[in-house]
């Protein structure tokens, strides 16, 4: 798979821990446990990663990751100049977020808001070259996006899954320093109608390219996309892989020595010449000699920090036009496996539901061995989903593959 994409030459209030589940009266195959998430709705990200929406610009991306006079900084997925969407990118922005600091600012005393890959990255930079840091975290965990579960007897990751492109991706670096199983997955698929059998590429529904390219690369709908802003790929070439031990794994040595207070949801940032003072939802407040802010684009979206003096209205437009995008999983244990055991794609056009829910499937039983399998939904189709109950998630995920593995 390359870039989230499949059949490209052919045709994330957030995880709801590990359920048990029963067999169902009829007889029929269930799950003994899922995991779902629900990024749309996570108060602290509401959304998955950016997208370059249609009236925006792939420069709005180096206009987000652009200070505001010589205090207050932007890193994160959404602020690399170059690309966005991946966890290289938010890492990527962190470091450059701490060297402009650095190079250009006096400073002694430098918060960081978020305890992402970015805000570590910056972070761990800065502790290292001697300043004092504070890391101002609003989860109570580290990862932001990257977020890996262990509740069904193994890692699965609910944000943040793949490293996307290994030449010269600073991610791969990283995990080779700690010896990381990488395992690279490759763009092996099968389509299956509602009877179980196999569908030709000729013969898939003209909408499914759409779903799975669009809705599930971008996280967004074909019609909210500039797509001449993706005719141009500046991301890294080489294999795309996956982490088993969990995605997790990368962030242990960036938080090592690290002051990270967790629990403080800034919600107000005033900057002025003495410095940059910062207040949280608890009302408690420090100020700081300079700021590096990265929360993610939806929640600048949404409005949850009031800046003073506001943002300049040319990071006000940039916030504006660039879209955050949603891609959620639904993560399926069995006890054994009844699907395609020896692809890593599996489409599944024919479900009887609305179109871009539950069609496409990961087969993780091909990298780990493990009988679990794990859904995608994107955009749209995604949010509706995120407005019911999990009961019924698993009743459309269940229904997808019964009608697709009679």
């Amino acid at each position: 798979m390359k870039r989230r994409t499949f059949l490209k030459t052919a045709v994330s209030a957030m995880a709801a821990g590990f359920v048990p589940l029963s067999v169902s009266a009829e007889g029929r195959r269930a799950p003994t446990g899922y995991l779902s998430t629900n990024w749309s709705r996570d108060p602290y990200s509401f959304g998955s990663y950016s997208y370059v929406a249609k009236g925006a610009r792939r420069r709005d991306h180096a206009v987000l990751g652009k200070p505001v006079g010589d205090r207050l900084f932007f890193a994160g997925e959404a602020a690399h100049p170059d690309y966005n969407s991946t966890v290289h990118a938010a890492y990527e922005s962190g470091l450059m977020a701490a060297e402009a600091i650095s190079d250009n600012v006096e400073a002694e005393a430098v918060a960081v808001v978020g305890a992402g890959v970015s805000g570590l990255a910056a972070a761990n930079r800065l502790t290292g070259e001697g300043y004092e840091v504070t890391v101002l975290e609003a989860r109570r965990r580290t990862g932001g996006r990257i977020l890996t579960d262990r509740s069904l007897g193994m890692p699965l990751d609910l944000g943040a899954s793949w490293i996307h492109g290994t030449d010269g991706n600073p991610l791969t670096d990283l995990a080779g320093t700690k010896d990381l199983d990488m395992r690279a997955t490759d763009e092996t698929y099968v389509i299956r109608g509602d009877d179980g059998r196999e569908i030709s590429d000729a013969d898939a529904p003209a909408w499914l390219e759409n779903v799975l390219e669009v809705q599930h690369s971008l996280a967004a709908d074909a019609e909210d996309v500039n797509g001449a802003a993706y005719r141009v790929d500046a991301d890294y070439d080489g294999e795309e892989v996956i982490l088993p031990g969990g995605y997790d794994q990368l962030l242990g040595g960036l938080t090592a020595g690290l002051d990270i207070r967790f629990g403080h949801v800034v919600t107000r940032v005033d900057v002025d010449q003495d410095g940059v003072r910062l207040r949280d939802s608890a009302g408690r407040e420090a100020t700081f000699d300079a700021v590096i802010l990265t929360v993610p684009l939806g929640v600048l979206k949404q409005g949850g920090i009031t800046f003073s003096p506001p943002l300049p209205r040319w990071k006000q437009a940039a916030i504006a036009r660039l879209g955050m995008g949603t891609l959620d999983k639904v993560y399926l244990r069995y006890d054994d496996v009844f699907w395609d055991a020896d692809v890593t794609w599996i489409a599944t056009p024919e479900n009887g539901l609305p179109e871009g829910q539950f069609n496409q499937w990961l087969n993780l039983y091909f990298y780990t061995g493990e009988p679990v399998i794990v859904a995608f939904n994107g955009a749209g189709p995604a949010r509706d989903l995120a407005a019911l109950p999990d009961a019924e998630i698993v009743r459309r995920a269940r229904q997808t593959l019964e009608r697709a593995y009679p």
